[in-house]
């Protein structure tokens, strides 16, 4: 109602990730929460990660010779592998089975060729290394896992690609979002900002087509300014926090995970789902 950008009530037209999705999205940890799903996750979540696989070896790879599945993209296959993997490796006691979990997770992300995926698998490992064989509590381990996802922020800046550079599309998210600082240019609208920042700047983002910041919190930054991104900052620090009074592992391994992929990568709707269910199990 504040900005009433073009096509920000549905989005953009091939996201559709606007206004109207986010009020569904805030929905889904009311609606969720408290919700049990242990007596569905021994068959839905096997089932849906042996398909994720044979849909990654079966439908092959794109031009860039990157698997992408069902899922029609490479870092959301990584991605929502993430998702899969701690459920799966907890459902399961045998050392055999966990170690072919461990190895068809990799293989997704290795056919994938995501970097970001691979980042987030080595952030769920470090968690898990910590806990079991290091011996270190829920807290001090979350924390490990949360300052090497800080440090891989610093990776894209090394970046020297001329067109789809993230440290560049970083940078013109960034100014893009000074103008309107405080309660941002309304949920929906990333597009028109990024390119007027990018004419601005004078870089090679403004012969591009983008309307992603790569970077949830850069695109909360947009769209919500300060107000949008202490919320989404605060909402992440609770749910952690929750995760680790109430002792929920898995949630907590999943949760990492994707907020890695998500740092690095435009966000599907398959992930926005998963993360605000996952804020959800966070609520009590």
């Amino acid at each position: 109602m504040l900005f009433k950008p073009n096509g920000g009530f549905f989005g953009n037209l091939f996201r559709l990730q606007g206004l109207l999705l986010f009020w569904h999205l805030l929905l889904i940890p009311l609606l969720t929460s408290g919700v049990s799903i242990d007596r569905f996750k021994a068959k839905i979540i096997p089932s849906a990660f042996v398909a994720l696989f044979l849909s990654t070896l079966i439908l092959g790879v794109n031009q860039n010779n990157r698997a992408f599945g069902t899922l029609g993209e490479p870092n959301v296959l990584a991605t929502t592998a993430l998702f899969f993997f701690p459920f799966m490796f907890f459902l399961y006691k045998k050392s055999l089975l966990r170690l072919s979990i461990i190895t068809v997770t990799i293989l997704i992300i290795i056919l994938s060729g995501s970097r970001a995926g691979s980042l987030g698998f080595i952030a769920q490992s470090l968690f898990l290394l910590s806990i079991y064989k290091v011996k270190l509590s829920l807290s001090r381990s979350t924390i490990i896992a949360i300052v090497f996802i800080l440090f891989t922020l610093f990776l894209p800046l090394s970046q020297s690609a001329l067109f789809e550079s993230r440290s560049q599309i970083w940078q013109t998210a960034f100014i893009a979002g000074l103008k309107s600082p405080i309660i941002g240019q309304g949920f929906g609208n990333i597009q028109k900002p990024i390119h007027e920042a990018a004419v601005k700047l004078d870089n090679p983002v403004k012969y591009q087509v983008v309307d992603s910041s790569h970077n949830f919190i850069l695109d909360f930054w947009i769209q919500g300014g300060l107000v949008g991104v202490l919320s989404i900052l605060l909402l992440i620090f609770l749910t952690l926090q929750s995760f680790v009074h109430h002792k929920k592992v898995v949630e907590l391994v999943a949760f990492l995970g994707l907020i890695t992929a998500m740092l690095f990568n435009p966000v599907s709707v398959v992930h926005l789902i998963a993360f605000w269910w996952l804020i959800g199990q966070g609520i009590q």
